[in-house]
């Protein structure tokens, strides 16, 4: 493993009440917040929405949207007594229930729910009610959308499904709610990384804790073949480590390449995992499928200091790779092309 809504338009009537005026002053605010929501459920998997034409909602369908976002009830009982569609979207299709649950407005939320909402209703990126809710942490309307038959299973495009919204943004509450309600604790995203992954790349103690006591499985690879174990090692998650080994979890198991948790934390320095990982006996000497060792790792990436560390433990400099090369002719060779730059610059 050598490396690693535009909302609303303002009306050509008169002036709007004030409270109209106040509206479109939160609307403003908001706007960043929108967009920011658009991109973790459309963007983070890198493709662009506005290829995809969607037909566009009329201005009082916009009201609608606009009034749920900003938790307008008054509005939004006004607007539904005209009749407007609860089902209309915008570019993105994301609707009023949508909006509603990301501002956390529970009432707004249960009146569209009660004008006939669909709580499964996906936007173009795959984002549903229940993702926002659980991307916001709202564990009442995370509930609420759960009792009126919100799936568990609908994903994002990105791969992401509640339960790893819940996960990712670190809300125990919602990923417990979730849970309960047959969630899959093992759900992997479009590159395979489990939820359980997604906790430990970010060090959520308590999510690690209550995905290991309901079940998930510690071994599911991704697509780059990396357990949740090397995924702790590599971001330097300790504490996460420490649970995951009293779970069981093999100190050397390999990945595709043959690497272990050992040379994921060797290759992004991350010294105090490499210490946890050796003192609970990893095998500072293992090669992978190139040969390679930890030392080597860490001297191709100018780690220093993990080669030091991998020393002192025991790491023996002499293991050679497929390509003939110990951990000391890779120091070597990366001081002499260090030292050769540095003289190139000088010029």
């Amino acid at each position: 493993m050598k490396s690693p809504m535009n909302l609303m338009t303002k009306k050509k009537t008169a002036k709007m009440p004030n409270k109209q005026n106040t509206i479109m002053m939160k609307v403003k605010k908001a706007t960043n917040r929108l967009l920011l929501c658009i991109g973790i459920c459309f963007l983070s998997n890198g493709v662009f929405a506005a290829k995809e034409k969607l037909t566009d909602p009329s201005p009082d369908e916009k009201d609608l949207m606009q009034a749920s976002m900003v938790g307008d009830i008054d509005t939004v009982k006004l607007l539904l007594q005209k009749n407007v569609s609860v089902h209309a979207h915008g570019r993105y299709g994301k609707n009023a229930l949508m909006f509603a649950i990301e501002e956390g407005s529970d009432d707004v939320a249960q009146l569209l729910i009660d004008k006939g909402a669909d709580v499964n209703a996906l936007t173009k990126p795959g984002c549903t009610a229940l993702t926002f809710a659980a991307e916001g942490g709202y564990p009442e309307l995370t509930t609420l959308l759960l009792s009126k038959g919100a799936k568990t299973h609908n994903k994002t495009r990105a791969g992401w499904d509640a339960l790893m919204m819940s996960v990712i943004y670190n809300y125990p509450e919602v990923l417990k709610i979730l849970i309960d309600a047959g969630a899959n604790v093992d759900t992997q995203d479009k590159n395979g990384n489990t939820a359980l992954m997604a906790a430990a790349q970010r060090g959520h103690l308590k999510i690690i804790d209550i995905l290991l006591q309901t079940g998930a499985n510690t071994e599911i690879r991704n697509k780059d073949g990396g357990s949740a174990l090397m995924v702790a090692a590599s971001h330097g998650q300790t504490e996460i480590i420490k649970q995951l080994l009293q779970r069981g979890c093999s100190i050397d198991a390999q990945s595709d390449d043959g690497s272990t948790s050992l040379f994921w934390a060797s290759e992004a320095n991350q010294l105090d995992a490499m210490k946890l990982l050796l003192e609970n006996g990893a095998n500072p000497d293992h090669q992978d499928l190139d040969g390679s060792t930890a030392v080597i790792e860490a001297y191709i990436q100018r780690n220093f200091e993990a080669a030091t560390l991998l020393y002192k433990y025991g790491a023996n400099p002499n293991i050679k790779d497929n390509d003939g090369l110990s951990g000391l002719d890779y120091a070597k060779k990366v001081y002499e092309y260090d030292g050769m730059h540095k003289r190139k610059k000088k010029r």
